[in-house]
């Protein structure tokens, strides 16, 4: 009996790769959580014109070949602080940089003052290279928030606007947490994707992509990836015996939606790389191409808050005068188990009024500014 393939049946590996081009073999513990996959191919095709003694051309050529693979992972930790998820290595080669810390310092220590939208921290423990912290959560006493941006003297720039300001009798702590953030150097890592269809196996080599992130009000968060590699054949091989057993994922509710330091009662955020990944020719390489390279990288957003009084946000006038404000999500309740989202500095792009069940919503484009800071994800 003929086997047909079921598309349910499959399983995504990902490993990074020691050196670049050269398979990683990822094994079953490597396994990827993967929604909605599917593999497309981009295939060089030469349409020659040699005189056939007919009006039919000659057959075409087929030349070099790449290949994307394109597929979503649900949002959530490990449910240990501090440990990365196994979605985080396919951010990597995504041009995000992996960043696991424990908690810093390892006892809470006493603010050196503030205000209620920052937090003077010493830096003997938390350190004077500026944007360390950005993006990283924050106890102030028992309570949480989150850094948009940290300076080298230690001011801790806050997402939200505080009930009361931080001063030298409040004990600071940055909580156990794993942090994605932008990064631009030539050694963002490649990756060998072996994708499982039901018997079948492709597999592809010094694979690097772009990502976009998706979260949505009593919903979960979900990023998308779009993976460019190396086609490297396509095989009869049995899907592994996978076992995964991670935390349910935190849905976002009894969480935070911020604009400019204000509640946003928003339906989704959305965030995405927008990554420029090219092959360059290279007629040394198997397929003519050279292993994908990301170029460029241009953060772009959208939130849609239901419109306020211009006395309690003013988006329009942010806007019109290109002024920068923070944006900032988080959501899940238990530690290793919980995600944030921070954009330090969204740059308007567009503005429309919409509609959400008779109500006026901000339809609101950005575009996240910073050179290597402009929007962080948090596992913690």
């Amino acid at each position: 009996m003929t086997k047909y393939i079921r598309a349910r049946n499959s399983a995504v590996l990902f490993k990074h790769e020691t050196v670049a081009g050269v398979d990683a073999a990822p094994t079953a513990a490597d396994y990827i959580p993967g929604e909605d996959v599917s593999i497309s191919f981009d295939a060089n095709t030469i349409q020659t014109n040699e005189n056939t003694g007919s009006l039919d051309s000659s057959a075409p050529i087929i030349g070099g070949m790449r290949a994307t693979v394109s597929f979503s992972v649900l949002m959530r930790g490990t449910g240990t602080a501090g440990t990365a998820p196994v979605y985080g290595r396919v951010l990597e080669v995504c041009g995000m940089r992996e960043t696991a810390n424990t908690d810093t310092p390892v006892a809470a220590v006493l603010a050196t003052g503030g205000t209620t939208t920052t937090a003077a921290l010493p830096t003997a423990d938390f350190g004077t290279t500026a944007n360390a912290w950005n993006g990283a959560p924050l106890f102030v006493d028992a309570g949480l928030t989150f850094v948009s941006n940290y300076a080298a003297d230690g001011t801790a720039t806050l997402v939200e606007t505080l009930g009361t300001a931080v001063t030298t009798t409040n004990n600071v702590q940055i909580p156990a947490h794993v942090l994605y953030s932008p990064y631009s150097g030539d050694d963002i890592p490649t990756g060998t994707l072996h994708l499982y269809m039901d018997g079948t196996k492709y597999t592809l080599t010094e694979c690097r992509g772009s990502w976009s992130v998706r979260i949505d009000a009593a919903g979960v968060g979900r990023i998308s990836f779009e993976i460019n590699g190396m086609f490297n054949g396509k095989t009869d091989a049995a899907v592994p015996n996978i076992s995964f057993d991670a935390p349910t994922p935190p849905t976002w509710r009894a969480g935070k939606a911020l604009v400019d330091r204000s509640a946003a009662a928003c339906s989704s955020l959305s965030l995405t790389s927008g990554n420029e990944v090219v092959n360059p020719n290279d007629p040394n390489a198997s397929e003519g191409f050279a292993g994908a390279i990301i170029t460029s990288r241009n953060i772009t957003g959208s939130i849609d808050p239901l419109d306020t009084l211009v006395a309690t946000r003013d988006v329009m006038s942010a806007f019109r005068n290109g002024v920068a404000q923070v944006v900032h999500a988080r959501f899940g309740s238990t530690a290793g188990n919980r995600v944030a989202v921070t954009i330090p500095a969204a740059k308007y792009t567009s503005l429309n009024p919409g509609d959400r069940e008779g109500l006026v919503t901000a339809e609101t484009g950005f575009s996240a500014v910073g050179i290597d800071s402009g929007a962080y994800i948090c596992i913690y």
